[in-house]
């Protein structure tokens, strides 16, 4: 009888360990799924991981996504653009590895990208509105760029906003809290001063 119970334990602990086990996708994936890895091509509605909000995706090579909740936004006439809040809530969340994509390479959204606990390392094209937790790389976008991180080179048609911004800002209003480099546009704002066309700082 002892063997026996042995026996079962044994095997849900091995089902448990299975159902835990890395899995990868070469070449393509759709996305969202039960996969915690895509070397290639990863298309579908949003980088995420479904088997838990704890489990995070990495996506190397090239993400496109259409999003459809963002893009019924934007059909009905609405027009959206995150707020950024402040970098605490960022840092707790990516401690609590809360719904995590990492994505490696090129990344181009239709008509956005919003997920706040994502780094993006390349770069980010999308049409209308991108909203990340930290972006390296370049991000060029229709509407707005904002993040709690950018290093790099945000470019966008109306407002940059972020919160710790290393590199430069080119858009009709820019916003850091904390820059180390310049800011282009009509109204640039950061921890120094607040100047039309061409803003600085790098120390605060």
């Amino acid at each position: 009888m002892k063997k026996v119970v042995l026996l079962v334990l044994c095997f849900f602990h091995g089902f448990a360990f299975a159902q835990n086990e890395f899995k990868r996708r070469n070449f393509f994936s759709l996305i969202p799924a039960e996969v915690d890895q895509v070397n290639g091509l990863a298309f579908g509605a949003w980088a995420a991981n479904l088997r838990s909000y704890s489990d995070s995706i990495k996506i190397n090579g090239f993400n496109l996504e259409i999003n459809p909740v963002m893009l019924f936004i934007y059909i009905r006439g609405g027009v959206y653009i995150p707020k950024i809040d402040s970098f605490q809530n960022y840092l707790d969340d990516r401690n609590r590895r809360f719904d995590q994509a990492y994505i490696n390479g090129l990344s181009i959204s239709i008509p956005g990208f919003y997920n706040i606990n994502s780094r993006i390392n390349g770069v980010n094209i999308t049409a209308f509105t991108f909203c990340a937790g930290e972006i390296n790389g370049l991000s060029i976008s229709g509407l707005s760029n904002c993040s709690y991180v950018m290093n790099g080179v945000s470019i966008c048609g109306l407002y940059n906003s972020s919160n710790r911004v290393r590199g430069l800002q080119i858009g009709l209003f820019n916003r850091a809290t904390k820059l180390r480099g310049f800011q282009i546009g009509l109204w640039n704002k950061n921890g120094k001063r607040s100047l039309p066309f061409l803003n600085w700082q790098f120390r605060d």
